[in-house]
């Protein structure tokens, strides 16, 4: 077992979400997970609502999205770095309207 993953290695993330939480507290709800394996990353993810996941990418200035799937499941993910912590956006959709997003939002990029 790593004795080298402590909650203070997950430290800068968490503050980031914390700034977040006080600079922006009108974004959409999400999910946040902070990951031992991972810990100088913050992942957030936003289900069934691409206008939620619009809204975390504007906010965050962060660039066009990539579409995945597998399995019959759609989302949309972007990665980029904010204050100095890796973050990683991720929006799951219907394949249509993952689909539908992309299109639009790589000719405008």
């Amino acid at each position: 077992m790593n004795t080298n993953r402590t909650l203070q290695r997950q430290g800068s993330p968490i503050l980031l979400l914390a700034h977040l939480h006080q600079t922006m507290p009108g974004l959409p709800a999400a999910s946040f997970h902070v990951s031992p394996v991972a810990p100088d990353t913050l992942e957030i993810s936003l289900h069934n609502s691409l206008d939620a996941f619009t809204a975390w990418r504007e906010a965050l200035r962060l660039g066009v999205p990539e579409a995945k799937g597998h399995n019959g499941s759609s989302w949309l993910v972007v990665d980029g770095v904010i204050d100095d912590v890796p973050v990683k956006l991720t929006g799951f959709g219907a394949a249509a309207d993952v689909a539908a997003y992309v299109a639009p939002v790589g000719v405008a990029a």
